[in-house]
């Protein structure tokens, strides 16, 4: 098979897997298993995994600042799931899944900011395909405590600014990992995430887990079934890590193949599910929200064609 259509089979592959935390989100719902408890079944599973991979004697050389940059993360992570809760008990989980995927935005405003690269004109479009996504997925009927009651425009706004929230919150991981794939250790000619990728994978893991595992406990929410928390967990937890390892697989293809089906498979995947499973209504605010998120996925991708 040709390597490029192997290596887009593995990034869809890829999509799938991470697409199934976003489905364990909506399923933990029916036994009082909440986002916090996902996202730290996440951080042990990783932590786990890459507890095997990493070089605990040079774990000692990490600067001050990359331990910093994972409790930003886990702290970004704890916004993220304690929102989506809330986003979830007002309405489906397709637009709250499309924004906390759209991360990519926020990587290409960072780097324009902090890290001096250039926005192309596609960039752009794609800012604004995803900006015009978000628009759609505040004006998503919202649920009112059971009732068909249509949501008024200050629930919209409280809904499409939890919605960026949720996105920006979500995007942490993926500055820190552009950050440190372009921050070069001084005096050498290689990175930070290039030369200790495995302890940082493992110290954010861990942050992630503590910091997320924390919160939850303090707030009491008891799942009705240990048992489907546990399988649940290790769902999501199989699916981040199974979902990396697959992209890691294809990363010397093409960007725009790779990260393009990728990113696409991941919204589609999620609100699919969403409707397929959860029988959410499909409405022409559902379609914008996917229709943007995904022309937004192909815009930021699509310079690399050219």
């Amino acid at each position: 098979m040709n390597s490029t259509i192997m290596s887009a089979v593995l990034a869809a592959l890829s999509g799938l897997s991470l697409a199934v935390i976003g489905v364990t989100f909506r399923w933990g719902q029916s036994k009082n298993i909440v986002p916090l408890h996902i996202s730290t079944a996440i951080g042990i599973a990783g932590a786990i995994f890459f507890a095997f991979k990493a070089d605990f004697s040079t774990i000692g050389e990490l600067p001050t600042f990359i331990y910093i940059i994972a409790i930003v993360n886990g702290l970004g992570q704890l916004l993220t799931m304690i929102l989506t809760r809330v986003a979830l008990r007002r309405g489906p989980l397709s637009p709250v899944w499309c924004a906390m995927n759209l991360t990519f935005l926020i990587v290409i405003v960072y780097s324009a900011l902090f890290l001096s690269e250039n926005i192309s004109l596609l960039q752009y479009l794609a800012l604004g395909s995803g900006i015009i996504s978000v628009i759609f997925a505040s004006s998503i009927e919202t649920e009112k405590a059971e009732s068909q009651v249509k949501s008024n425009w200050k629930d919209k706004l409280i809904y499409g600014i939890m919605l960026i929230l949720i996105l920006i919150g979500n995007s942490v991981i993926f500055v820190a990992i552009k950050d440190l794939g372009t921050r070069y250790i001084p005096g050498q000619n290689v990175t930070w995430l290039g030369a200790y990728t495995n302890n940082i994978y493992f110290i954010f893991y861990v942050v992630l887990a503590l910091s997320n595992g924390i919160v939850a406990v303090s707030q009491k929410t008891k799942p009705t079934s240990i048992g489907y928390l546990i399988g649940l967990g290790a769902l999501a937890g199989a699916g981040s890590i199974c979902g990396m390892l697959l992209l890691s697989l294809c990363a010397q293809a093409p960007a725009a193949v790779v990260f393009t089906i990728n990113g696409t498979i991941i919204i589609l995947g999620g609100a699919l599910s969403s409707v397929i499973f959860f029988k959410e209504k499909i409405t022409r605010a559902w379609y914008g929200t996917i229709g943007f998120g995904l022309l937004a996925v192909i815009l930021a991708n699509m310079d690399k064609f050219i």
